[in-house]
């Protein structure tokens, strides 16, 4: 099942999936596949009248511990009430860091009502960063869309 978390301008898009349920050391698990895409105007002339490709960025092996997952789907619905910005890590603890932040930034654009989203992954080979505006309306799609995605693994 998919998931998707899109950017309040319409430019940028988190999508991802459950691949399977699993247990990594003991820890109940999700393995996901994530993958970040974003659109701009384009950049080899001035005219701004055309949005092509900005970047597409894939993940296929995102292990995420189960308690994480449930930690931010919490914190999703938390914010919706609240608008409590949130940095949460998700990963299993071993050679890969990936962190998801909903906050106002000082270097954007942002506020309480439209905070960014940001996803750090790093690991010994790489590290990506995409950040992103959001507001309700796309945190609760993307809220529900992992609800949904892991409905079937319970």
């Amino acid at each position: 099942m998919t998931f998707r978390l899109p950017s309040n301008a319409g430019y940028n898009t988190l999508e991802g999936k459950v691949r399977r349920a699993m247990f990594l050391d003991g820890e109940p698990c999700f393995l996901m596949e994530l993958r970040s895409t974003g659109t701009s105007f384009r950049r080899d002339n001035h005219d701004f009248s055309e949005v092509v490709e900005d970047f597409d960025l894939r993940l296929p092996q995102v292990v995420v511990l189960r308690i994480h997952f449930d930690a931010l789907l919490r914190a999703l619905r938390q914010w919706q009430a609240t608008q409590e910005s949130f940095s949460l890590d998700l990963d299993n603890g071993r050679d890969v860091t990936c962190t998801v932040e909903v906050r106002s930034r000082s270097d954007a654009a942002s506020d309480r009502w439209k905070p960014d989203f940001t996803l750090v992954y790093a690991s010994a080979k790489a590290r990506i960063e995409v950040t992103f505006g959001v507001d309700a309306s796309c945190l609760l799609e993307w809220a529900e869309g992992l609800e949904q995605a892991v409905a079937i693994f319970h």
